[in-house]
């Protein structure tokens, strides 16, 4: 009896961990990222187009896939506020990731104390709960992957199916489940199932369908995406190629997005399952290893998605947020490689349990910095955009001149109002003209950005003024060096 009334008990207190941080996180955080913002006004006008009677199939085509953005829509219909709808939703998805992490480490482990401790490194790890409070698909993304994962470890391929299908409407990386679960089916069972195979080519047929409808062209998401990246490599030269400090920082950010103790214990996992079936002359038919062998399988085939795009320029930075869904899939493995190396070596268990947790602690406190680095940022961005939607008159002809992603987001002026190092010449005289040209009004500089006009006039670099531009405003961040700067074009 004490057992079970302790079963009843635990999921209502892993729900409440994990939800207290998320909840309040979504009233009190910003958003970990500018396209956040982008998302938000998304999810506006879905809502509008759905309240309103007007809605088509064609207004989901975007530049993102999108269900997230029509789950906060449908969620906003109650709400009435598109901020805190988007929010929210991401953060009960953050809450259903960590429920699900708990119970594929549980599958894979047989310890309920392995998964207990697995489910406090994600439902207190500050990277996840930061983006689990943000308007934007990584959590809700990876909370339709981790269930896919789930009913593929439980040999329910129809539900894992639809989970995986679920995932390819909300990110296109998941398309590639078409081939990854089938393949783990075959290897666990000897045998594929069809009707799995088309719940998960829906997802693709359906965005081209939308939009060629949309648009005329099916690929047309795609060669928007290939423009936005050329226009990044044109504002930003520095990423257009492969240099050491760029590399560095990239791989950086991904021992620590990622966590190095998971990343370490799943290449060991990679290997003892390759050695395992060496050893069998085919797959390995152990049930440790074919249990351990999806979870494995995902991880690699996201981080392979990940490097693949970042060695051939489709994705050019990585940012924090590209490890969250390796961390995620990965904690489940670590679990079941300490455990094992304990059985194995009882001796070295203490030691290997203190380095674990130091690694663990130690990118917490990495990524905990980063997400104050973050903070202070949004607190100088946030004024800059509420002088311009205070100040700009949006019934003119007008235009501002700002390269900085989120001060656009966040000001709620029309997109096409700004213009941006990409639209114009990079020299003094032919900067001047485009501006003339474009009746420019507002001139947004943020420090050391490398945007065209601190290249053409350095002294704007450091809040100087020089003829026609007058400095009508400026805002500093406190903990990390971070400075804008306002001027108006006369």
């Amino acid at each position: 009896m004490p057992n079970a009334r302790f079963t009843r008990l635990v999921w209502p207190l892993l729900v409440l961990i994990a939800a207290v941080p998320r909840i309040l996180g979504a009233f009190f955080l910003p958003n970990a990222f500018g396209d956040a913002y982008v998302y938000i006004l998304d999810i506006g006008t879905l809502t509008t187009r759905i309240s309103t009677g007007i809605f088509r199939l064609t207004d989901l085509f975007g530049f993102w896939l999108p269900l997230y953005q029509l789950i906060a829509a449908v969620l906003n219909l109650l709400v009435r506020n598109g901020f805190y709808s988007g929010k929210l939703v991401s953060a009960v998805f953050g809450v259903g990731v960590c429920l699900l992490v708990y119970a594929v480490t549980l599958t894979i482990t047989n310890s309920r104390p392995a998964a207990t401790l697995i489910f406090l490194l994600i439902a207190l790890n500050p990277l996840h709960i930061f983006y689990s409070v943000s308007a934007m698909t990584d959590v809700p993304h990876a909370f339709f992957v981790l269930g896919a994962l789930y009913f593929a470890l439980r040999k329910r391929w129809i539900a894992a199916a639809i989970f995986a299908a679920l995932a390819g409407l909300t990110r296109v990386e998941s398309w590639m489940f078409i081939a990854l679960i089938p393949l783990i089916q075959l290897a666990r069972e000897r045998r594929i199932s069809i009707f799995a195979i088309l719940i998960m080519m829906v997802p693709p047929l359906f965005w081209f369908y939308i939009s060629w409808k949309a648009t005329g062209d099916a690929l047309a998401c795609f060669k928007q995406r290939q423009q936005y990246l050329n226009w990044l490599s044109m504002t930003n030269p520095a990423i257009a190629h492969f240099s050491l400090v760029n590399i560095l920082r990239d791989g950086a950010t991904l021992l620590i997005s990622s966590d190095i103790a998971v990343l370490t214990a799943c290449c060991f996992a990679g290997w003892f399952i390759v050695r395992q079936s060496l050893r069998a002359r085919g797959p390995a038919d152990t049930e440790e290893t074919r249990l351990l062998l999806a979870p494995t399988v995902f991880f690699f085939a996201f981080l392979a998605l990940l490097l693949g795009a970042y060695l051939t320029h489709q994705q050019p930075i990585i940012f924090p947020r590209y490890g969250l869904i390796l961390f995620t899939l990965g904690l489940p493995v670590l679990a079941w490689v300490v455990l094992r190396l304990i059985a194995q070596r009882p001796i070295l268990a203490k030691r290997l349990l203190i380095a674990t947790t130091m690694i663990c602690l130690f990118d917490a406190g990495v990524q905990l910095a980063d997400v104050f680095r973050t903070i202070d940022q949004y607190h100088v961005q946030r004024p800059a955009a509420d002088y311009l939607r205070d100040h700009f008159d949006r019934n003119s002809n007008a235009r501002i001149f700002c390269d900085d992603g989120t001060v656009r987001a966040l000001s709620g002026i029309p997109i096409e109002t700004f213009v941006t190092s990409a639209d114009e010449p990079g020299d003094r005289e032919g900067f001047s003209t485009f501006l003339e040209s474009r009746r420019v009004h507002y001139l947004v500089i943020a420090s050391r950005s490398g945007s065209t006009p601190q290249k053409v006039f350095p002294e704007l670099d450091s809040g100087g003024s020089t003829e026609p531009f007058r400095r009508v405003f400026y805002t500093s961040s406190h903990f990390l060096p971070k400075e804008i700067w306002i001027y108006e074009v006369r």
